[in-house]
């Protein structure tokens, strides 16, 4: 913000700055800025509106770069083998940018839950956004190796809904209980192809303007920051209504 001030206050100086260009004598262009100076002083909402338009501006441009990026990864959401849920041929796309330690991705993850038995026709594509801590990292892990077996979506439960310790050997055991190989569960989870997929989903959430967990792209809207049960139904009938007049 500090930043902001001051660029948004050499602005606001720069036309008394410029009257040197209108030959005024040094003491004319002082009591000029001292003048101006009073002004702000008595009328600092001046640079309130200022700072306030900056942000704004600098938010529209943010927003206008996301929706640019997220039309060039339309070919990547595309891909029918990505970790997913509900319909593979919905008409209705809703992507999830997570981490398995944030407690609103738990909140936002009984709300698909919901939902996908709400609404046959919603395909959920999960994106892993390991952000909060080393452990989230593993757990994403964990999570892309399973689903090298297949088992993708049962591990995400397994591992939202898990509430003990952490670590390799509660994990394990969770993998175990699903039956997963272990073996290739330990060789995989250790991939530089895996690691490479979990750093990418994390630096396209970045592109796209989500800087926290969750985030959700539904249709071809971004959703940053958790919007509960209603604001995923609303947004799921949106995009479908969107959708229909295409």
């Amino acid at each position: 913000m500090a930043l902001t001030m001051g660029v948004c206050g050499s602005a606001l100086l720069a036309p008394v700055q410029n009257v040197q260009a209108a030959e005024f004598t040094p003491e004319q262009v002082k009591e000029l800025e001292v003048l101006f100076k009073k002004f702000l002083a008595e009328n600092p909402e001046v640079i309130l509106k200022s700072v306030d338009d900056f942000r704004v501006s600098e938010e529209k441009k943010t927003q206008q770069s996301a929706q640019e990026n997220l039309a060039a990864y339309n070919d990547y959401f595309a891909d029918t083998g990505l970790p997913m849920a509900g319909n593979p041929d919905g008409d209705v796309t809703l992507v999830e940018y997570f981490d398995y330690n944030c407690g609103y991705c738990r909140k936002a993850y009984m709300d698909i839950l919901t939902i996908l038995k709400e609404d046959t026709n919603l395909r959920v594509i999960f994106q892993e956004m390991p952000i909060l801590s080393p452990s989230s990292k593993v757990m994403a892990g964990y999570a892309m190796a399973a689903h090298a077996q297949g088992k993708y979506f049962e591990m995400h439960k397994a591992l939202m809904d898990y509430r003990g310790g952490q670590g390799d050997e509660a994990y394990l055991k969770l993998a175990k209980d699903l039956g997963l190989d272990l073996d290739k569960l330990k060789i995989d989870i250790k991939s530089a192809d895996l690691l490479a997929s979990i750093d990418k989903s994390s630096a396209m959430a970045r592109d796209l303007g989500i800087r926290g967990t969750p985030g959700f792209i539904i249709g071809d809207e971004i959703y940053p920051g958790y919007i509960g049960l209603k604001g995923l139904r609303d947004a799921i009938s949106a995009a479908r209504a969107a959708q229909s007049k295409k």
